[in-house]
Parts: structure tokens; sequence; C-alpha cells
């Protein structure tokens, strides 16, 4: 089965490099554009259509779709898909998220744009070559994964890596195919925390995880202490926010422990937070802020205002860069 048919009627947007997700609610069709934002398109087809679309779907996926059965989420090559039944819903409903091997950030992309300034990607190519731990935050749709997928080119070629996520964005693999990746895929019977502590037996330098969500933070936290290095997302509104975040996602820990919360400072070298603007002219994504975390607190080390670094490359980033004769240039 051929996915021009299964897909018939949203092929056209599927193949289109700049959409990036395609939403249907049973009646309208929304899809988020890279340059446009968000774009409706009312009425769209015959609702009989879109459920013979995603009964085909379920179909190429051997997964039931039914009363019984009303949700199906599965990935089929670079697309995710969502399917909920009118039975649970009232009406139905579809998201497509498409997962392309492609590489939306570049520098020459950074050089041509406003995202972040030449100073603010001298500094982040500096702290990944040093072995930073890095994670990014933003608000659903800001770009988080783009930015992680494009700081994984400043990873050296010789190390290994595993990457661990619940449906392939990162891509590791497809963008970097001569290096040393294994590539975990997590599910109901092997979740984020198996996946870590699997990881850590497979001897990594560097750990990947889609996005940090729950429980499995303190699994993340004994990979960094092995001496593991990590980039990571997470939804958050700042930068600063990152270490609390996580605190809030451990089970079982008293969330006043000051103890826990250093050790996440330590645990975490960089913060780089993604912001997004909408406006008549379309969508912008930018870096907002990068600071650096250290004994308890985080200090600004880049702003989009300013366009350049506020402060000098902190001490402890300088002692990692020396240990591995990454110099900052």
């Amino acid at each position: 089965m051929s996915r021009d048919f299964v897909f018939e009627g949203l092929e056209l947007y599927i193949q289109d490099p700049k959409i990036t997700d395609i939403n249907f609610n049973g009646k309208d069709l929304w899809l988020d554009h890279l340059e446009k934002g968000r774009i409706g398109i009312e009425n769209f087809l015959h609702a009989s259509a879109m459920m013979m679309l995603c009964v085909r779907f379920s179909n190429l996926v051997n997964l039931p779709f039914n009363n019984h059965n009303p949700i199906v989420e599965a990935d089929y090559k670079d697309i995710r898909v969502s399917i909920i039944h009118p039975s649970v819903s009232g009406r139905l409903s579809l998201s497509i998220r498409k997962t392309p091997p492609v590489m939306r950030i570049s520098e020459q992309v950074i050089k041509d744009t406003s995202y972040m300034s030449l100073s603010a990607l001298k500094f982040l190519k500096y702290c990944v070559r040093s072995r930073c731990n890095v994670i990014v935050s933003g608000l659903p749709g800001s770009g988080k994964t783009e930015l992680v997928k494009f700081l994984t080119s400043f990873i050296s070629d010789d190390e290994r890596v595993i990457s661990i996520e619940d449906s392939y964005e990162l891509r590791y693999q497809d963008l970097h195919p001569n290096r040393d990746c294994v590539s975990l895929k997590v599910n109901e019977r092997f979740d984020y925390d198996d996946a870590l502590k699997a990881s850590l037996r497979q001897r990594p330098n560097w750990i990947l995880v889609s996005e940090v969500r729950g429980k499995e933070v303190r699994n993340l936290l004994n990979s960094v202490s092995t001496g593991t290095y990590l980039l990571s997302t997470i939804h958050a509104k700042g930068a600063r926010e990152i270490p609390l975040r996580m605190l809030y996602m451990m089970e079982s820990v008293d969330l006043s422990s000051e103890v826990v919360l250093e050790r996440l400072y330590d645990a975490i070298d960089i913060g780089v937070h993604i912001d997004l603007r909408i406006d008549e002219s379309g969508i912008h994504r930018y870096v907002r802020e990068i600071v650096h975390f250290d004994e308890g607190e985080a200090s600004l080390i880049y702003h989009y205002k300013t366009q350049r670094l506020v402060r000098s490359v902190p001490s402890g980033v300088k002692e990692r860069a020396s240990l591995f004769g990454v110099v900052f240039k």
C-alpha cells in the first residue's frame, strides 16, 4: 500500500518541506508552516473521507481503530501520527508531525537571520566541543529539537552516541551516518528509565534525550554523574527554570530539597531558551537567552536584546575545555 494512497488528500501537505504539522479536528484542517505560522483550511474534505484515511493508516501499521480501541499512535517512515476516534472525542481528531532527516538550522541560516548572534553560535559550539551538558528549553513548537540536531554537528566524529526518544525526531544516525550511534525508541514496555539504564551499559560518550519529561530525571542525573555528556530538551518558560522544572518531575523527592536542586545545578552546564514570535510577516524563532549553571545559580551569558555575550566565558566551561584541548575561537 503506497503512502500516496493512504494519505490521499493530505499528500500535498506532507510533501511540502515548509509544513511541519498537520492537524484535523473533524471539520477544519490546520497546518503549521515554518514561515507563515498556522494556516487554517475550513471544511476540509468530508468527515467520512478523513475517517477512511485514518482506517487505511491503522491497517497499514496493523493497529485496531474502533470504539473499543479509540487511539492510534504510530511512526511511519518520517511522520508521527496520532488519531483519536469520534467515540471519545465527539469528532475525529488527527495529528501528523513530520520528522524528516534534515537539519533546518545551519551556520549559514544563523548568519542570514536573527536566530542568534555569531558570538552566541561561537559559544555554543565551544560548549559542545568541550563536552558540556546542554538542555534546550522552550514551549511546544518553538524548535527545541531542531537546535539540538544542529548542536550534534559539533560532537566529535569518534565519540559514541546513544539517542533515546519515543519517536524518531533527532535522526542522529541519518544525519551522521558514519558516526558510532545507537538509537533507542521507548514504548510502553521499554520506558525512558529502562533506556537510560541500558545505555549506560553500552558505554556512550553522549546521551541524546529527545525530551526530559518525567521520572527518568533521577537516572539521567546518574548517567551524567558517570561522565556521560548530555544534550536534551525540556518544556519551560525560560532557561533559568530548567533545574527547578526537573526537580518537579522527580518522584518521591522533597520539592524544597536544596541538596537535590544543587545536584541538578551541578549536573547541567548550559541552558538555552528558544522563543517564537508570530506576526503578519510569519513565524520567527530565535534564541532568547543562554545561561550557565553553577553552585546553585544561573548566570546569564547571552540575551537576544544585546545580540552579544553579556559576560566572559565561565571559568567552569574553560576548565572543561582545557581537558579536551578546545580553544574558544
